[in-house]
C-alpha cells in the first residue's frame, strides 16, 4: 500500500441544504478503557497506539487509499471509527478496510486488523452530505489471534456526542503532505460551528491533508509519553479547503450514536 493516494476530498463549495440540528447536551455513549489513572495535565502530544493509519481498496476506480481512524472502547473490543467516505463513496463499499493502530514509519507494531463489516451514517450513503461523513469499522484478529483492543494494551477512546460547538479538541491523523503519511500528526485548538454552506459540521484550523480524513477529534485527551493516550472521540476528519480549515460532523446520538449501539457487539 506505500503507494496508496490520500483519500480525502478537499471542499468545493455546497448549496445549504437542511440547518444544522439543534445542540444537543453531551452524551458518553462510550467511556476510555484505561488501566492507568490520567494525569490531568495536557502536554505536546506523543504518538498514541489508539489512533491509526486505514488502508483500503477502492472498488469504483481500482485505486488502494489511505485514511486515519481511531479506536472507540466497545463490548466487542473491535471498533474503529473513521470517516464515511473511507469506508462507502459512490454508493460502493470500500474492500480490503485494513487499520493499523499506532502505525509509525512503515511499522505496524501492534498488527494489521481487516474489517468484516462497515456502517456508514444514511446522510452521508444516501445524500453524500458531509455533516454525516463517519462510519465504523468492526474488524477481526490481528495474525497473532489478538483483538483490536487487547493488542494495544487495553487501551481505548470512548464516544461522546452532543455538546456545545465550541469545544477544546486534538486531532490526530497520518496526513500525505508531512512525511508521506508515514507519521501521525495533531492539531490542538477550540473548534466553532460551520458555515451555513457545511451544515451540521464544525470546523476548525488545522493544516492536516490529504490523509487524515476519519481521524478522531479528541475532547478531553489524556497524552501519555508510552503511547497510551485516550481521549472521548467527539467528531472525524472529514472535510478541508485550501484555506487550511478542516471540518468534521457535529457527533448526534441520532447518528453516530446509534451507529455505535449497532455496530458495539460486533
Amino acid at each position: 500500500m506505500r503507494h496508496a493516494e490520500p483519500a480525502d476530498q478537499n471542499e468545493h463549495q455546497q448549496t445549504p441544504v437542511d440547518p444544522a440540528p439543534a445542540i444537543e447536551p453531551s452524551i458518553d455513549v462510550a467511556a476510555p478503557l484505561s488501566p492507568n489513572e490520567h494525569s490531568s495535565e495536557i502536554r505536546n502530544i506523543y504518538i498514541t497506539r489508539t489512533a491509526g493509519k486505514v488502508f483500503f481498496h477502492n472498488p469504483g476506480d481500482g485505486k488502494d487509499y489511505v485514511c486515519s481512524g481511531s479506536i472507540v472502547n466497545s463490548p466487542a473490543k473491535n471498533m474503529v471509527v473513521t470517516a464515511g467516505h473511507c469506508a462507502y463513496e459512490d454508493k460502493k463499499w470500500m474492500e480490503k478496510f485494513t487499520f493499523v493502530p499506532g502505525y509509525h514509519n512503515g511499522d505496524s507494531p501492534y498488527g494489521r486488523f481487516v474489517s468484516y463489516n462497515l456502517g456508514t451514517l444514511k446522510g452521508w450513503s444516501d445524500g453524500n452530505s458531509w455533516g454525516y461523513d463517519t462510519a465504523i469499522a468492526v474488524v477481526g484478529k490481528n495474525s497473532e489471534g489478538r483483538t483490536l483492543v487487547d493488542a494495544v494494551g487495553n487501551f481505548a477512546n470512548g464516544l461522546q456526542v452532543g455538546g456545545p460547538y465550541e469545544r477544546d479538541v486534538t486531532i490526530i491523523g497520518y496526513p500525505a503532505d508531512k512525511d508521506g503519511g508515514r507519521e501521525q500528526y495533531n492539531c490542538q485548538g477550540k473548534t466553532a460551528k460551520a458555515s451555513v454552506f457545511f451544515p451540521n459540521q464544525v470546523t476548525i484550523g488545522c493544516a492536516l491533508g490529504g490523509g487524515s480524513s476519519g481521524g478522531p477529534w479528541l475532547v478531553d485527551y489524556q497524552d501519555k509519553p508510552d503511547g497510551t493516550g485516550v481521549g472521548l472521540v467527539h467528531g472525524d476528519t472529514s472535510n478541508g479547503d485550501i484555506f487550511h480549515n478542516l471540518r468534521s460532523p457535529y457527533f448526534t446520538d441520532a447518528g453516530q450514536g446509534n451507529l455505535y449501539r449497532k455496530l458495539a457487539n460486533g
